[in-house]
């Protein structure tokens, strides 16, 4: 007889999961993203409160099913069609956009590289590439609700705000996989065997282009076939086993696949980005998130007593990363705009959690040093968004 599956702990994460956008909406004070609520009400639950009950195998199921799902969302939020921008208006010349934002992301990861390395050799952290992954990236979750709080989208600032953002994500799941690949392969060769996920990327992206000509899918989008829902999904899983016969991290392959399907449906007309977005946040993201706080425990951190300064060394480097950044966007906007848009690229959240988990998980950090890692995105994805509102506010 098989063993019975307890429905009780997924009852409790679906009702915490209901809960805490209730209470964030009554918080007037400052903005606090869900994801961080979900992470906090977690911590509450698991092993630094109340420990209620240990995470079983449905509850981890849904946690991996989660994370990878928060990759796949990751990759249908870009949008490409910001690139093709070529001249805008800015407050003192005309750039482009995707040029500018390009540079300071670039500039943004070796300057975190290099603070990194430094770090390692002062003796504060044991692997300076995750830290370094982890100063690059930026979160862009947190910078497209500010943006479109502002009506910042369409301007030429807020364009270099979210593709600088875009930008870091995408370089930072980049150098994570191949970084992933590099130490868990048995040869150099394999590591090279990631580079098979780009022609698949391309072969699928026009095999769709092509689907999606046929005037069944349209016809089978709606009501109970949900056809782009489902060939969504099965895109998904199907980068997810492509990554895992390659052995490569499956986190590259999953935003992989969605990108591709941002790239298959119009973002103005087709409602798949809200029916993604319901799936994925709704259900799936929800998740993790909670069974991320559940297994941090405060006790381990505090137990070393260097992770008790290492925190605010993190938070001061994830700005003073930004610094040269904002310099090369002094020369288009002014002082004040400079500093507000590295302030709120300096808010890291989902993809700095999906580097700890991954990093946790091959034993390249402890759970000491992860559990410090998801302070510093619960902090930074605070108090960005309180820092650009009082740059931004006054200006003219």
């Amino acid at each position: 007889m098989s063993k019975e599956i307890s429905y009780l702990p997924l009852l409790i994460i679906a009702i915490t999961a209901v809960i805490v956008p209730l209470i964030l909406n009554k918080i007037k004070i400052i903005t606090i993203p869900i994801v961080v609520g979900e992470i906090i009400a977690g911590m509450i639950l698991g092993k630094s409160g109340f420990n209620l009950f240990d995470t079983t195998d449905n509850i981890n199921f849904l946690y991996n099913l989660g994370f990878v799902f928060l990759m796949f969302l990751a990759g249908v939020e870009i949008n490409l069609d910001l690139i093709s921008s070529t001249r805008h208006q800015s407050s003192r010349t005309y750039e482009r956009p995707a040029i500018l934002a390009l540079t300071v992301a670039l500039s943004t990861v070796i300057l975190s590289f290099g603070l990194a390395f430094v770090l390692k050799q002062a003796g504060l952290i044991s692997n300076y590439v995750i830290i370094g992954l982890i100063l690059s990236t930026t979160s862009v979750g947190v910078v497209v609700p500010i943006l479109k709080e502002g009506n910042l989208l369409s301007s030429a600032y807020g364009q270099v705000i979210l593709l600088g953002a875009m930008f870091a994500d995408i370089i930072t799941m980049v150098l994570l996989s191949v970084y992933i690949t590099s130490i868990t392969s048995d040869s150099i060769s394999e590591v090279f065997l990631i580079i098979l996920l780009v022609p698949a990327f391309f072969v699928f992206w026009k095999l769709g282009q092509k689907a999606m000509n046929f005037p069944v899918v349209e016809q089978l989008a709606g009501k109970n076939a949900q056809i782009k829902i489902r060939g969504a999904f099965a895109l998904l899983i199907l980068f997810i086993l492509l990554a895992q016969n390659l052995k490569t991290e499956i986190i590259l392959a999953a935003f992989m696949a969605g990108l591709i399907v941002s790239l298959l449906n119009d973002r103005e007309t087709s409602p798949i980005y809200s029916k993604l977005d319901s799936i994925g946040y709704g259900i799936f993201t929800p998740f993790f998130f909670v069974v991320v706080g559940m297994n941090l425990n405060i006790t381990d951190i505090i137990r070393k007593p260097e992770n008790i300064y290492l925190l605010p060394i993190l938070l001061f480097s994830v700005y003073f990363v930004r610094l040269i950044p904002a310099l090369i966007l002094r020369q288009s906007f002014s002082w004040r705009k400079a500093l507000a848009a590295e302030a709120l690229l300096s808010s890291r959240l989902s993809l700095v959690i999906a580097i700890s988990a991954v990093g946790l998980n091959y034993g390249l950090i402890d759970a000491s040093l992860s559990g410090t890692i998801i302070l510093l995105a619960i902090s930074s994805c605070i108090l960005s968004p309180i820092i650009f509102n009082q740059l931004y506010k006054n200006m003219s």
